[in-house]
């Protein structure tokens, strides 16, 4: 394949990517340098390609595709698998991914791209098609709602949380459950609030919400902050700290 044909067809790829179709190629090598120098080819971090040739050279490159050639084992997470999910339809500037890798942070086309590091924790993901015909890896719905309870500021604060899990249509509460076994007594108790605020939509059991609250330690917790400003809006069962009051924030879910 001549390097033409292949910076044409391969939106965004990496040096390993280009190496596999050009093994050994010094030539090829200084023919990729040689099309960044004239801007046929963005370089936005080291060993990451966008091309801007072909019919590349008049549309910008999707987030989703730059991100996915960064690393070979890229889950979108956070406010990212939230939109994947469908639940958040507002435009945003940053991507988030899960990597093993240490990959830093970088820009490129007016987004942020933000890798999380797993380390040694396991996430539950699945494979999405999305309406441009390509398959994302992305934490399932289920995990996207624990990893978002976990932190809510990943998700863009509480009302913006929220009013995206309130888009869920039908969780799999078990599946919830049994993923709250394994995160910090304060997700425990936000994702307990959550569910009895959910309760009819999402047809949790009084069973359910008494495993939880089993399980829910002394506390207190905050939902939002423990710092000055603190919240300051207590749920007894939850043992839980809103940061406004209960029925405002019961509103932004069930919208």
């Amino acid at each position: 394949m001549a390097i033409k044909e292949y910076l044409d067809t391969h939106e965004a790829f990496s040096i390993s990517d280009f190496e596999r179709a050009f093994p050994g190629s010094r030539t090829d090598r200084n023919l990729l340098s040689r099309a960044v120098g004239r801007g046929a080819v963005d370089r936005p971090r080291r060993g990451l390609y966008v091309s801007r040739s072909g019919r590349f050279a008049h549309s910008a490159a999707d987030p989703l595709d730059v991100a996915v050639a960064v690393a070979d084992d890229v889950v979108f997470c956070y406010l990212t698998a939230l939109r994947l999910h469908g639940a958040a339809h507002d435009v945003t500037r940053v991507t988030r991914f899960y990597s093993r890798h240490g990959i830093a942070r970088f820009a490129y086309g007016g987004q942020v791209f933000v890798p999380h590091r797993l380390g040694d924790r396991e996430v539950d993901t699945q494979s999405l098609l999305t309406a441009s015909g390509n398959a994302y890896r992305v934490t399932t719905g289920e995990q996207t709602v624990i990893d978002c309870l976990a932190r809510p500021a990943l998700a863009g604060g509480p009302e913006h949380l929220l009013r995206r899990l309130g888009a869920f249509a039908h969780p799999d509460v078990a599946k919830l459950l049994g993923l709250a076994d394994a995160v910090s007594l304060s997700t425990a108790a936000r994702l307990g609030w959550v569910l009895s605020t959910k309760r009819e939509d999402w047809g949790v059991t009084d069973a359910q919400l008494a495993a939880l609250a089993r399980q829910r330690g002394k506390g207190p917790y905050y939902f939002w902050s423990s710092q000055p400003p603190r919240d300051s809006h207590w749920v007894n069962r939850w043992r839980l700290y809103l940061p406004h009051p209960e029925q405002e924030m019961a509103s932004w879910l069930n919208l």
